[in-house]
């Protein structure tokens, strides 16, 4: 796919401003609580307030729940709880070296139900291996949905992954009820366990978007 330059231009600008956001933020050896698709920040800033001692980010592309996110996390006070606009691809390259995740929380994300959207999932074979290159042995990958197909699609693919595997006997650490959850008439969970398998080197990028390249060295 071509990309136009002006496009491609504007992202580098987004991503370069992320990598910048990310480096004021986190120490070189961080290990984060990281929450994709956070929305209005009910779950994440609840989370922040019972685990003050975590770091904890979550992130969401759209802007105006980004915003109602800051404001509660500003009213409560969590100076541990961040919220940032940023596709989780573009978050995970944007990472200081050496930051890791403990726990990943994936709560209700689009299903993107019908078939031939499927590539836009987040939770993906690839996207399992590309994150267990910054977690350690034990981390864990919580994910909620009602949508049983989505649901499914995961389960299914966990037992084929050497450095994840699905704990059924697992707890979920904090039970708090997202706008989307209310919503539900019903719904599934799981929870993913990093295995001591070497993680493998791999790259993802959402589609539709140019692939990432290397920050430059300061000359």
């Amino acid at each position: 796919m071509a990309f136009k330059p002006e496009f491609v231009e504007l992202i580098a600008g987004r991503r370069a401003s992320l990598r910048a956001e990310l480096a004021n933020l986190l120490p070189s050896h961080a290990a984060i609580i990281w929450e994709i698709g956070c929305g209005h920040g009910h779950f994440l800033a609840r989370y922040a307030a019972e685990f003050p001692e975590k770091r904890c980010f979550g992130v969401d592309m759209s802007s105006p729940r980004i915003e109602r996110a800051l404001r509660k996390s500003s009213r409560a006070k969590l100076p541990n709880c961040h919220f940032i606009r940023a596709e989780a691809r573009e978050f995970l390259h944007a990472l200081p070296l050496g930051v890791t995740f403990e726990e990943v929380w994936v709560l209700f994300p689009d299903p993107w139900p019908k078939k031939r959207h499927h590539k836009n999932r987040v939770l993906q074979p690839e996207f399992f291996e590309a994150i267990a290159s910054r977690t350690r042995e034990g981390a864990r990958l919580y994910f909620r949905t009602d949508h049983v197909e989505y649901y499914e699609a995961v389960a299914a693919l966990l037992p084929a992954l050497q450095t994840w595997r699905r704990d059924p006997a697992a707890g979920w650490p904090l039970e708090h009820e997202t706008v989307f959850q209310a919503l539900a008439d019903s719904y599934h969970s799981l929870v993913a366990v990093r295995t001591s398998h070497p993680a493998r080197s791999i790259e993802i990028v959402a589609p539709g978007l140019p692939p990432p390249t290397a920050p430059k060295s300061p000359a």
